[in-house]
């Protein structure tokens, strides 16, 4: 008997598939299939029609924990599906713990290959082409005709409504249903719920709960966003937050009005271009320029330290306020 595990890192279907085709025998000798599920109705469903398979899923317990608590049981094959679906990404990660001798990763194009180094890079090569199996989209489940697309409000109200204007004259997306993230001022939230083109208004307050914002954006997987490059510096965090959501498309309004979708090469021009008038501002000398764009990351990423000095300094401040007027003589 050879005891296989499938893992779901991949559409429900396309596990389905490989099940059957290993129970209807050739591959492996006298096949006993195990499913492993996330616990989605849909997908659980979907594994009830084969007959012959045991199908597991987390109950109480995290999904992770109760994919690591099958090592136990030692599976002679492990199979795991890498298509390049990035919702089953930590999931692929988890399914690692199984044991690298016993697992085999499908790569959805008719492709078996172990977890070896040079099998890794020659995978991640083809993926690079290749972002999908071909097959694709027999498997994915429907997706809505309309395409999602957040706005992110990083310049003023009256540059993000322009746009909006330019976008309903001549539009770049299909049926589009927008989104927007903007800043949780009364006056810039009424202009934005009032708008007809706007379904859906997502506040946020400067840097709080950052993190939180990320990941709820993230997992609703905007088909596009519309951000807003102006050079007005009081947008700065967000900008880069901007970039961080993943999503496909990015369409870039400058101060002019004039959009583009965003491309390394577009990006480091419009950067290029911003640096040389800032430079002829304040007489920058062109020396200074590579330092200038070295510095932008680095001070990005030392923004949660300068908040966590200046934090320390106000609680030092605060208590020797505290301390002095404790001990002020009553009058």
């Amino acid at each position: 008997m050879t005891r296989i595990l499938l893992v779901e890192t991949a559409s429900p279907k396309r596990v389905r598939r490989a099940a059957e085709e290993i129970l209807r025998g050739g591959i492996y000798a006298d096949p006993e299939v195990t499913i492993f599920s996330t616990g989605n109705p849909a997908a659980l469903r979907c594994y009830g029609e084969i007959s012959g398979a045991r199908v597991t899923a987390p109950r109480g317990r995290g999904t992770l924990a109760a994919l690591g608590a099958l090592r136990a049981e030692r599976f002679d094959v492990v199979r795991i599906f890498w298509t390049g679906e990035a919702e089953y990404r930590w999931l692929k990660l988890g399914a690692l713990r199984l044991g690298r001798r016993a697992t085999l990763v499908d790569n959805g194009d008719g492709g078996l290959f172990p977890l070896t180094v040079p099998a890794l890079l020659r995978h991640a090569l083809f993926r690079l082409r290749h972002p999908l199996p071909v097959d694709q989209g027999e498997f994915a489940p429907a997706r809505e005709p309309r395409e999602r697309i957040l706005i992110v409000q990083s310049a003023e109200p009256a540059a993000v409504l322009r746009a909006l204007a330019r976008l309903s004259e001549r539009p770049v997306f299909r049926d589009p249903r927008y989104t927007i993230l903007c800043r949780n001022r009364p006056e810039v939230v009424r202009r934005f719920r009032e708008h007809p083109m706007i379904a859906e208004v997502r506040t946020h307050d400067e840097s709080r709960r950052a993190l939180g914002h990320l990941r709820a954006l993230r997992r609703l997987r905007f088909d596009g966003m519309v951000l807003f490059l102006t050079g007005d510096p009081s947008y700065w965090k967000i900008k880069y937050f901007a970039f961080l959501l993943g999503a496909r498309h990015k369409l870039i309004f400058n101060e002019n009005d004039d959009c583009f979708f965003f491309s390394w090469r577009d990006g480091l021009a419009l950067l290029q271009r911003r640096l040389a008038e800032q430079r002829t501002e304040v007489g920058e000398t062109r020396s200074s320029v590579p330092l200038r764009l070295l510095l932008q990351p680095v001070k990005a990423a030392l923004v949660p330290f300068r908040f966590a000095w200046l934090l320390v300094v106000w609680l030092r401040l605060r208590r020797a306020a505290l301390r002095a007027s404790g001990s002020r003589p009553a009058a």
